[in-house]
Order: C-alpha cells, then sequence, then structure tokens
C-alpha cells in the first residue's frame, strides 16, 4: 500500500483541482503527511475491527462504490441493472452506489482523502493513475483478485491502470480516439472520408452551410475538452510529458509542434468557421446533440460516443462510421477508459468480486455493443461481435499504435494547461503563441514539482 506520499499527492491534485475550470472556487482541505498518517492507521484499524466483526457474525455485508457512468446514458440503465443483479445473488455483499460526474471525480476523491471516508472502491479515469497511487488511494489488485486473473486483461489498458509495471487499477472500459461522422451527410454531400489534416479541414469546410456545421468541438475547459485536444496534438507529435533515462521529466507543452497543434485545432472555429456558435461552451453532451440533431457532420471524440449518439437518435444505428484523427507527423491513438480501484483494507475481497461480475465476458459484450466502450479483458475484445461493429473500424484503426500517457504525479492539472490554451484562443483573449507559451509555463512547474519528488 502506498501511504508516504499522500500529502505531496494532495498538494499537488488540490492545486489541479483549484486550477481546473473557473466555475468552482472551492477550498480543498488541508492536511499533514503526520495526520494523514495517523488518520489513516486509525480508519485501518476501525476497518480492520469491523471487518473481522462481520466474518465472525457471518452477517451481510455493504460495500460502498462511486461511478460516473451511472449517471450517463446508455450506461446508467445498464450499471444499475447489473448492481440490482449483483444484489439479489444473495452471496452476502450487497453494493451501494453514489453517482459523481466523471468531471468531479477527482475533486471528490480529494475531499474524501483528507477526512478518510473513500469508498470502498471507485472508478476513476485511468489518465489519473499515477495520482492515485501517489495519494495511496489503492491498492494492488494482484493480491486481491491473483495474477492469472491480473494476465487476462489485455495489455495496452492495464499498462493504462499501473505505475512501473504495478497494477493497481481494474480496468473496466477502454476506448480509442478518433473521428465519429454521419455517413447519411457524408453520402448526401457526396465527400470522402479525409486521410490528412489538410484533407480534413477541406471537408470540414464543404460540409458548413444552410445552418449546418463540419463539426463539432467540445471546446469548454474540462477533461471531455482537453481530451478531445489532446487526441490532435499527439497525432501533431506533441509529448506532454518525457521522463528521460535519470528518470527527469519535460515537456513538448509550448514547443512549435504544440504551436501548429493549437493552431490547427482553434482554426476549424476562429478561421474557418465550421463549428457552431458557443464552442467555448459546448460540453460533450451539447456536442453530442448537435452531432445527433445533425447540426454538425464529425466529432473528434472517443468510442463511446457512438453508444451516446445511438441512444439519443436509435434510427441513426447504421448511419455513422468512424476513422482516425489524421496525421501529421504521427498516427497515434489515445486509449483513454475508466477502471476499478479498490481502497486499501475496506473490504478488498468483496469489491473485487463485484468487478469480476461486471467484467464477465457476456455482460461485458453487452456493455461494449451498447456504449462503443471497448472492453478490457483479452477474451472479450477478441470476439467477432466487437470487431465486426462497422462504426467502430475507425477506431479500432487507430488502436493499432497506442500513444502511451505518462505516468507523471500531477497529471490531472494537464486538462485546465491546455483548456485554458484553446479557450482563450477561442475568445480572442490571447494568440496562439501567447496560449502556448502560457501553458509551456505551467507544464514546467508541473515537471519541477515532479523532479522534485
Amino acid at each position: 500500500m502506498v501511504k508516504k506520499n499522500l500529502a505531496i499527492g494532495l498538494s499537488v491534485v488540490m492545486a489541479a483541482s483549484m486550477l481546473a475550470g473557473c466555475g468552482g472556487k472551492e477550498a480543498a482541505p488541508e492536511t499533514t503527511a503526520a495526520a494523514a498518517e495517523t488518520q489513516q492507521t486509525e480508519a485501518a484499524k476501525t476497518e480492520g475491527d469491523t471487518e473481522a466483526a462481520e466474518e465472525k457474525s457471518g452477517e451481510n455485508v455493504t460495500i460502498t462504490y462511486i461511478s460516473s457512468t451511472i449517471l450517463e446514458s446508455p450506461e446508467g440503465d445498464f450499471e444499475k441493472k447489473c448492481i440490482e443483479e449483483f444484489n439479489a445473488l444473495g452471496n452476502g455483499i450487497t453494493v451501494e452506489v453514489e453517482g459523481v460526474s466523471a468531471n468531479d471525480l477527482m475533486k471528490k476523491y480529494i475531499t474524501l482523502a483528507t477526512s478518510n471516508s473513500m469508498p470502498d472502491f471507485f472508478m476513476a479515469n485511468m489518465l489519473d493513475t499515477a495520482t492515485i497511487v501517489d495519494m495511496g488511494l489503492a491498492a494492488e489488485i494482484a493480491p486481491i483478485f491473483g495474477q492469472d486473473y491480473v494476465d487476462g486483461f489485455e495489455d495496452v489498458s492495464l499498462a493504462s491502470a499501473s505505475v512501473d509495471g504495478v497494477a493497481y487499477g481494474a480496468p473496466w472500459f477502454s476506448g480509442a480516439s478518433g473521428i465519429v461522422y454521419r455517413k447519411d451527410i457524408f453520402d448526401e454531400k457526396g465527400v470522402a472520408v479525409p486521410k490528412t489534416w489538410d484533407e480534413y479541414v477541406e471537408v470540414s469546410k464543404a460540409l458548413t452551410g444552410d445552418g449546418a456545421y463540419g463539426n463539432t468541438l467540445v471546446g469548454a475547459n474540462n477533461g471531455s475538452g482537453a481530451g478531445r485536444f489532446q487526441y490532435v496534438i499527439r497525432n501533431f507529435g506533441v509529448d506532454e510529458f518525457i521522463q528521460g533515462d535519470d528518470g527527469t521529466w519535460t515537456t513538448d507543452i509550448g514547443s512549435q509542434k504544440y504551436i501548429d497543434a493549437l493552431r490547427a485545432y482553434t482554426d476549424l472555429d476562429v478561421t474557418y468557421h465550421t463549428c457552431p456558435p458557443g464552442v467555448i461552451e459546448t460540453d460533450y453532451p451539447t456536442a453530442v446533440n448537435l452531432f445527433s440533431s445533425g447540426k454538425a457532420a464529425m466529432l473528434i471524440t472517443g468510442s463511446n460516443a457512438i453508444g451516446a449518439i445511438t441512444s439519443q437518435v436509435p434510427e441513426l444505428k447504421g448511419k455513422l462510421g468512424s476513422f482516425p484523427v489524421p496525421a501529421v507527423e504521427r498516427s497515434v491513438s489515445t486509449p483513454g477508459g475508466f477502471g476499478y480501484f479498490i481502497t486499501p483494507g475496506k473490504h478488498e475481497k468483496e469489491s473485487a468480486e463485484f468487478i469480476k461480475f461486471m467484467l464477465e465476458k457476456e455482460r461485458a459484450l453487452e456493455f461494449s455493443v451498447m456504449t462503443g466502450r471497448l472492453p478490457t479483458r483479452t477474451e472479450t475484445l477478441d470476439d467477432p461481435s466487437i470487431n465486426d461493429m462497422p462504426e467502430l473500424a475507425g477506431f479500432l484503426e487507430a488502436r493499432q499504435t497506442i500513444y502511451e500517457t505518462p505516468n507523471i504525479p500531477g497529471y490531472s492539472e494537464v486538462n485546465d494547461v491546455h483548456g485554458q490554451a484553446y479557450q482563450s484562443v477561442f475568445t480572442g483573449e490571447s494568440t496562439v503563441e501567447e496560449a502556448a507559451a502560457k501553458a509551456q509555463k505551467r507544464a514546467q512547474e508541473i515537471c519541477d514539482a515532479a523532479n522534485e519528488g
């Protein structure tokens, strides 16, 4: 169990939380290493006594769980059904779930960690694995699940939930970055799927007119917006954080590659006007609405958008296609996805029972076909029902070359670094060069904090 870095991890992520988004100005409570250690020791003793009493009495155990997908569609209804089915098994374990928005998960865990109120297990974006481990919030999964079970996860997903080769999360679903498009609109306009960024711009312009637009961008300053911007900058050759052989972190953010990517991305709205008005207010649900209604023909996104779109407008089933984000310097896909993390010492085995229940092949296949989110177990990912979905073709193609997300403490802050950059260009507050320079300064601060350890 990782405990020693809790105070450091909290300070890094608290800074990210206070910087991320202009809407909330909540001050995260402070903690000290000594206080945190004392709180954890006392909590562990109490939890151990409670668990021992429960085992001795043979009473049912209620385990607590935080989920973001429980609030989403179609994921939420599926997850609620699964929880009801699990609770009806009569195995002495009852799951209680709390829903928290995906963009607010880390803020929630910061608050809970400072008061030793973490749930028994929780969901998180696997991009936040390093921060979660640095804060001491997750147990290693091999001792809980067994190594044979851990080996059943496909390599890319497991790596996303690992730090220094040690798995701390059980990946629930993964994804791939790409662009989903309206095949019906493409056919009507007589345009072909673009292969290069220049072709992508030309297609965007050709599809813009008469109240419709070529693209909708998630321009909000949150994880959803920054994540989609990352798909683009990485194909321009940007490596956000690089760790040298000596362990020192450096950054590409603010480099010429970053400037070029930021300009290309924001030009879609600022120069070419191929996006609906109000791009900085366009969050993911709004972008899905614009796409589903035919106001936009393309959306830079992950494969999960397919489920969100077809659940909203079932008539679009069979009318969607996908292609990789056009390569500039390279073609890579951001794996993305969320995993289950188990709080150390808190009903570890019981939590694992529910997680394994959710990851059973037939259940995972049903979830993937419904949502477009990719499975994480090798046997499930290899199933023909996944590979034969035409809507996923472009995402699966993109997934052949995976971008390895850096496991740098404080990585959560990068969402706001990118968000501030593209939003300031969209609004005209900054030039591309000015925005990139500000982003570089903040990225270097993340590197400096990580290098100081």
